[in-house]
């Protein structure tokens, strides 16, 4: 069973207000306010498991328990291991448990993203808006200032492609030759969806690689419900997605996602007292690995074309905190002919996507991607590389907003070009 709020009172108490956070907290360091601090967030939780309020009916304190990003920074740095962001996430579901969510949040939680096709629905009406002359007129007659932050984040969306990934699977789904490995991968709602052109990447590298894949049908891994309190739906999705995958024998399940990854592998936790599941989820979390990491552990071939350009990297929070995965997407960077690698200032600094935050506290967000930007331009790199579809969606938006030079772009895709560019000699292009 989940913790809930109150019982995490020995684990807040631990917080003894030293300030190590203030200088890892990306919220503090924009707004200046103690109550978007771990320290202050802590403060407010502990008055009120201490009955000074009720969390559940503060609108105002509310607002500081719903700005926190979930970056997990503050928990690395705490000299006393204080799990702020899990604190943060109990909280939120004690809120909603009470009071629900605000109704458009509850809509895509409960709607949209409960089934893969609603979304699929939903993205196919974007893509008709974006093609239609709709978006024109929606940009030009002032109507998007009527939505709020949801008008001003509209400019995130990326092109919405024709076609999702899983109606592209049979021209991409190849099995090799002489498979060394056989995996099962976990199509992402966003991935599949929205950038199903990096998920085709990922699928050729790995034949490439001689690594046969599968696809099983799948739902949402979760994270965006857990993030907003939905503990029922999270414990529902994860085991639809449990019996979805115990069909395929496969040695590992893996994603280009790393939130997704993070969130499948959570789900051991999650599920750790069910006496059904619970082993299942166990068995499956030990096969969850991100794209990059799973190749840096069965190696990958070297022999490829070279993709000429500078290159930077961006550390997703789930995947340098969550998975501890930082190494390997630079590994196979610095692998490529032609890339010219540059470190990047704070590379592990959210960039104030977090999912939906950037479109629930969309002002917030860019002052803390705009952090992020600066840093960019420092490297003068020609991409800016990434392992998450929501951090590369919010970074391609910094570098228009900010009118930089530059394209974010995914790790896999990058391989996938050198592979591709193997044939081709010394004057391969970039991509």
């Amino acid at each position: 069973m989940v913790k809930t709020f109150r019982q995490y009172e020995e684990d807040i108490v631990r917080c003894n207000r030293c300030g190590f956070c203030e200088e890892v907290c990306p919220t503090y360091k924009v707004t200046g306010e103690e109550f978007s601090l771990a320290r202050g967030r802590n403060r407010l939780m502990r008055q009120s498991m201490e009955g000074h309020f009720d969390l559940t009916k503060e609108r105002e304190i509310n607002h500081h328990i719903y700005s926190c990003l979930l970056c997990g920074a503050c928990v690395v740095t705490c000299p006393s291991s204080v799990i702020t962001d899990t604190l943060v996430k109990a909280a939120r579901a004690e809120i909603t448990r009470a009071n629900g969510n605000p109704f458009p949040i509850r809509m895509a939680l409960h709607g949209v993203l409960a089934r893969q096709r609603r979304l699929t629905l939903g993205a196919k009406a974007l893509r008709f808006y974006q093609r239609s002359g709709a978006r024109w007129l929606a940009r030009h007659t002032g109507f998007l200032g009527l939505l709020g932050s949801l008008g001003k984040a509209e400019g995130l969306l990326p092109d919405i492609p024709a076609r999702t990934l899983r109606e592209r699977l049979p021209e991409v789904l190849k099995k090799p030759l002489k498979p060394r490995h056989k995996v099962a991968y976990f199509a992402g709602c966003m991935m599949n969806n929205f950038f199903p052109q990096v998920a085709e990447s990922t699928l050729r590298v790995f034949q490439e690689n001689d690594i046969e894949v599968v696809v099983p049908v799948s739902n949402c891994c979760g994270i965006p419900h857990e993030a907003y309190g939905e503990t029922e739906m999270h414990v529902k999705l994860a085991k639809e997605n449990l019996d979805s995958f115990k069909r395929f024998n496969v040695e590992a399940v893996v994603t280009d996602c790393a939130s997704c990854a993070h969130g499948l592998h959570y789900y051991a936790e999650l599920l750790k007292d069910d006496p059904q599941y619970g082993p299942l989820a166990q068995q499956f979390a030990a096969k969850v690995k991100e794209a990059s990491q799973y190749l840096a552990e069965v190696g990958f071939k070297k022999e490829m074309g070279p993709v000429n350009a500078t290159v930077t990297y961006h550390d997703p929070c789930h995947a340098v905190r969550g998975l501890k995965v930082k190494d390997e997407p630079r590994q196979i960077l610095k692998s490529i002919p032609g890339v010219k690698f540059v470190e990047m200032n704070e590379s592990d600094w959210c960039c104030g996507g977090a999912g939906s935050y950037n479109v629930t506290h969309y002002d917030l967000s860019q002052r803390i991607l705009a952090r992020k930007m600066e840093n960019f331009k420092k490297t003068g790199a020609q991409y800016l590389a990434t392992s998450c579809p929501a951090c590369l969606m919010q970074l391609a938006h910094g570098l228009d907003v900010h009118q930089l030079p530059g394209r974010a772009i995914h790790v896999m895709q990058l391989l996938d070009q050198a592979y591709q560019n193997r044939a081709v000699k010394s004057g391969a292009r970039a991509v």
